[in-house]
């Protein structure tokens, strides 16, 4: 995952608990084994509630995808500069950006949803799309994304 900013990493779990089921099927043992095991490798959050600084638009190029330390995704296409929430609509989980661009959209380590690029679900659990926000860019270049701002989907700040 591609998270800038200060940020608690967690070890990758092995296996997570839906793996687990599958392997031990649905015994009572399974079950109890999967509510005990550590909650690692897939950190929660929250969407964003007021104004975060999401970089320089100049480190932001065309084309690419960055999720932030405010939970908010930044992206750049050729309608300008955009921000959604960077927090899986199914269960709270924080989503995986690997490959930096739009058109890799974002994955979800929890539970394996899928985002394109603009936030819409690609595959479930996840049902809901990704909440986009109000983008400024000051004139030294400094993007702002505001989560207290929600805009519809295809808004865009034109970059400079």
């Amino acid at each position: 995952m591609h998270r800038e900013g200060n940020q608690s990493k967690r070890e990758p779990c092995p296996m997570n608990r839906r793996q687990l089921l599958r392997v031990m099927g649905s015994s009572a043992s399974a079950l109890f084994l999967v509510t005990a095991l550590p909650r690692c490798g897939n950190p929660k959050g929250s969407p964003p509630t007021g104004p975060v600084n999401a970089g320089n638009v100049s480190s932001l190029k065309l084309g690419t995808l960055r999720i932030l330390s405010g939970d908010v995704v930044v992206g750049h296409d050729s309608n300008g500069i955009y921000a959604m929430s960077a927090i899986c609509t199914h269960a709270g989980c924080v989503l995986d950006d690997s490959s930096g661009t739009i058109a890799a959209g974002l994955t979800c380590p929890c539970h394996g949803s899928a985002f394109d690029g603009n936030g819409n679900v690609l595959q479930g659990p996840a049902r809901s799309p990704l909440q986009h926000y109000q983008v400024t860019v000051a004139s030294d270049g400094t993007i702002t994304a505001d989560g207290s701002q929600p805009v519809p989907a295809p808004t865009r700040t034109p970059a400079p």
